[in-house]
């Protein structure tokens, strides 16, 4: 499976909408690891494009307007500097061959 990059602004969300977003990331990919409050790596097969719409279609269309999502593949050629370890074995293994 691929790897994708979702930066996200959930700024303008309710608690109760946040938590549908992550929800839905989680019915996307299971595996998946929050690395920072505005970004999330997750192991899916599915495209960016079809990623952002399950994930909008997950927030109410009054919040959708506000909410930031920036979704890309993240290829196998990537660097990383003062990750948790946690995270960084979750990244080294999703990124193995």
């Amino acid at each position: 499976m691929a790897l994708s990059l979702i930066l996200h602004d959930l700024s303008g969300l309710e608690a109760e909408d946040e938590k549908r977003f992550f929800e839905a990331i989680f019915q996307i990919a299971p595996e998946h690891w929050r690395v920072t409050e505005a970004a999330t790596l997750l192991e899916t097969s599915v495209s960016p494009a079809y990623l952002r719409d399950h994930l909008l279609r997950a927030l109410p269309q009054d919040s959708r307007a506000g909410t930031q999502l920036l979704i890309t593949r993240v290829s196998p050629d990537t660097s990383w500097h003062a990750l948790r370890p946690d995270g960084e074995q979750w990244l080294r293994e999703a990124l193995a061959p």
